[in-house]
């Protein structure tokens, strides 16, 4: 792994930025013990956490039942945005085992956008890797403005696609401010034209 990029302070990387919320998560953890849902979400970040090695993504943090994760860092990669609507996608299907696990009809909201990010850790004890930017910031509110079982994707991360899926206009600059104030249009992932190697 390359140490340079993981400074106090930070370095700024061009990268794909995804944030992945579970729908539907407080109905179910009104009628699970907290033990069982810990195993529950336990089992399911696993299978995220393998997901992201596969797809190159580098895992920031998880908070409570909002996953995110970013692809093009510590190693850069030109196809950083395709890798993240790949992980994106095979999220939502992996949210089939909450499903049949709980017998509720919880689901996944991904949002990505690329842009620049800050990385550094933080802390004198207790060290704590994060991201940090303005791009960061709407990847969350791409996540937020999305719907249940779609991968949400800026028009920058578009940009980025090569080609590669086929998409179409989901208007989330219609349905938060912060999208709008920074001029991006949005689109919802409806197919995958180039399979991943």
């Amino acid at each position: 792994m390359r140490t340079d990029w993981l400074c106090v302070g930070g370095k700024k990387k061009v990268n794909s930025i995804l944030y992945a919320d579970i729908v539907g998560f407080t109905a179910i953890s009104s009628t699970y013990s907290a033990q069982d849902l810990v195993k529950i979400l336990n089992e399911l970040f696993a299978r995220f956490d393998r997901l992201a090695e596969k797809y190159q993504q580098l895992r920031i943090k998880i908070l409570g039942d909002c996953y995110y994760c970013i692809s093009g860092a510590p190693v850069e990669r030109p196809d950083h945005a395709v890798l993240c609507v790949h992980m994106g996608l095979s999220m939502v299907k992996a949210i089939k085992y909450v499903q049949q696990k709980t017998n509720s009809p919880v689901d996944m909201r991904v949002g990505i956008h690329t842009g620049a990010v800050l990385a550094g850790i933080l802390g004198q004890r207790q060290w704590q890797f994060d991201v940090y930017s303005k791009d960061v910031e709407l990847a969350n509110k791409m996540e937020s403005s999305g719907k249940a079982g779609r991968v949400h994707l800026s028009e920058k991360t578009l940009s980025f696609l090569n080609g590669e899926f086929e998409v179409e206009p989901a208007y989330g600059e219609k349905r938060e401010e912060a999208l709008r104030i920074a001029g991006l249009k949005t689109y919802f992932i409806t197919k995958v034209v180039k399979p991943v190697s």
